[in-house]
Formats: C-alpha cells, structure tokens, sequence
C-alpha cells in the first residue's frame, strides 16, 4: 500500500508522513498553525490598541490647542480693557472736560458776591450803575472767551484722536488674533484628515493582505486535498490488493491471529472503527469550521464597532468645532455691537462742531 500511495504525486511529504501514520491521522492537530493564528490575533489587538492610543493622543493635544488659544484671547481682551479704564483715569478727569465749570460742587464757594463795587461788570441795567456803551474792557474779554472756545476745541480734538487711535490699533489686533485661530484650526483639520486618510488606506491593504493570504491557504488546502482523495480513490478502485477478502489472512493457530504473508485488508469491524473515527474527525472539523465562522464574526464584529467609534469621535470633534466657531462669532458679534454702540455715542456725543456764529455772540449784548 505504501508502495502505491508514494507512486501518487505530492509536494507535501509531511502530509504523505500524516497520511501514513495511522495514530496521527486519528489523534494529529496542527500545533504550529494554531500558534500562528493565535500570534495574528495578538497582532491584530495589538495594532487595534496602537490605532486607539494615536487617536486619543491627536484628540488631547486639539483640546490642548484649543484651551491655548481661549486662554490668549482672554488675556488679549484683558489688557484692552485695563489698558481702555487707564486711559479714562488718567486722560478724562472730570477736571478737565468743558463742561467743570458749569458742574463743579464749590462752584457756589468760588463764586463772587453778588457785588464786588459800582464798576463790577457783571451788573446790570437794573443796577444803575452801568450803560450801553461804557464797557471798555468788552474787546480783551472777547479776545479771552475766543481763545478759550479754541483751547477747549483742540483739546477735545486731540482727546478724539487718541480714542480713534487706541480703537483702531485693538481693532487690528483683534483681526489679527481671529486670522491665525482660523488659521490654526484649518492646520488641525489638514492634519487630522491626513491621520485619518492614512490609517484608513493601511487599514484596507492589511484586511486586503489577510483576505488574499487566506484565500491562497485555502486554494492549496483544496487543490493537496483533491489531490490526495483523487489518488486515494483510484489506488482503492484499481489495486487488486485492496479488494481481496481479509479473511485470506486468517490463521490456523487462532482465531484472534493473523498471517502477515496473507493480510489483505482490515475486517468490517474495523473498518467501521475508522469510519467511526473519520466521522468524528469530520465532527470536530465542523466544529472548528463553526468556531473560525464565529471568530471571524467577532471580528468583522469588532471592526464595525471601531469604525463606529471612530465616526463619533469624528462627529464629537466636529461638533465641538462648531461650538467653538459659534461662540467664536458671538463674541465677535458682541464686540460689533459694543463698537457700534461706543462710536453712536461718541458720534453724538462730539457732533457739536463750533460755527462762527459761536465766536461772534460775544458782546453783542449788555449782559
């Protein structure tokens, strides 16, 4: 029989040996194949792990790039707003606007009596004391009162300019600051889809690899098993070795003894053991067809599952960014409307623009 089964072409002599050795075809599992697949799946964990730490780490440092750039906004808008109290404490005292005189509290204390003598210049016609025509003194006032008016003009002037000044330098820096957020953030969102471009075309040629790998196992496992029940079957139908009656090979000695130079074959009985053990090799093969199928469910399973996460982690960061753009622009929106809220109050509240009329009126009249 070994002489027959060698003359059947096979490159595999390990599986001839197994083929061969009747305990190993009985009892025999393939060690080093289950070592194998349990070291891929350990990779495959392992790689899964790696994948969660990178993205982890890439989630920590946007927050951390976010929470920075708050933290400067905050302190840009801090020192515009110590630096806008400053200039009101020392640049807008109350000593020092037009209207002091009119609103001071000692005005009353500082005032003169109600008489200083018959020339005071501050009486009346009802005084009689003094007449049109007899204030000789009306051209230095007015000359006092003009320069006066045009002393207080400039100095609101230059007092306008200033603010103008400061607002359009924090206006500036303010666009300066949302130029490089945007900018910052759109380099986030580049290198984030880089990352997630370059796992994903790994994650495709790894599951392309594994699929191809195991379809070319499995194509030589059927073409070597083909092959083996193909010549099995042709050595039993054509040798007439294996078709003669075992019981040729009974001996005369005992019933329980055989004759080696007359074996032909096994008995029915034990045949049937075969059988029987063939039955519960194919039994067990099943089996572990049903655990691989199982296996591999877990395992598209999982996939599904992180592809999932994946995509709300993705979603979560999203919508974060959302946030922060919307907030973003309501603080921008805020900060408008208080512009625009400042500049109508500072426009009403300097629109007085000094005609010659104003100069003129001065000593036109006996008061």
């Amino acid at each position: 029989m070994g002489r027959l089964v060698a003359q059947v072409p096979n490159e595999d002599p390990e599986r001839l040996k197994r083929v061969l050795d009747a305990k190993w075809r009985t009892i025999g599992v393939d060690k080093e194949t289950l070592e194998l697949q349990a070291q891929e799946k350990k990779d495959r964990e392992q790689a899964e792990k790696d994948r969660d730490e990178a993205f982890a780490r890439l989630t920590a440092y946007f927050d951390d790039q976010l929470t920075l750039m708050q933290q400067e906004a905050d302190q840009i808008r801090k020192a515009y707003n110590h630096d806008t109290e400053a200039f009101r404490q020392q640049q807008q005292l109350k000593h020092t606007r037009r209207e002091w005189d009119i609103n001071r509290p000692d005005a009353k204390q500082l005032d003169m009596p109600g008489r200083v003598g018959d020339d005071d210049n501050r009486l009346g016609p009802s005084s009689l004391q003094k007449f049109d025509g007899e204030d000789l003194t009306s051209g230095d006032r007015k000359k006092a009162q003009i320069e006066q008016s045009v002393n207080w003009w400039a100095e609101q002037t230059a007092i306008r300019d200033a603010l103008r000044a400061a607002e359009k330098e924090a206006e500036t820096a303010h666009a300066e600051l949302v130029k490089y957020q945007d900018l910052l953030q759109q380099t986030a969102k580049s290198e984030e889809a880089a990352v997630r471009r370059e796992v994903a075309r790994a994650t495709a040629d790894y599951n392309k690899r594994l699929a191809e790998e195991k379809r070319l196992r499995e194509y030589a496992a059927k073409q070597a098993d083909l092959a083996a029940n193909m010549a099995e079957m042709e050595a039993t139908i054509t040798s007439s070795f294996m078709t003669e009656d075992p019981n040729m090979a009974a001996s005369s000695m005992s019933a329980y003894r055989v004759r080696k130079d007359h074996y032909k074959g096994m008995t029915e009985t034990e045949k049937q053991a075969i059988l029987d053990a063939q039955l519960a090799q194919m039994e067990e093969k099943k089996a572990r067809r049903a655990q691989e199928q199982l296996e591999n469910m877990m395992y598209a399973r999982t996939q599904h599952d992180i592809q999932r996460a994946l995509q709300e982690q993705a979603q979560r960061v999203d919508d974060f960014k959302k946030a922060q753009m919307a907030r973003a622009s309501e603080i921008l929106k805020k900060q408008q409307e208080e512009k625009a809220e400042r500049d109508k109050h500072l426009a009403s509240l300097y629109r007085n623009k000094m005609a010659p009329e104003f100069f003129t009126q001065f000593g036109t009249s006996h008061r």
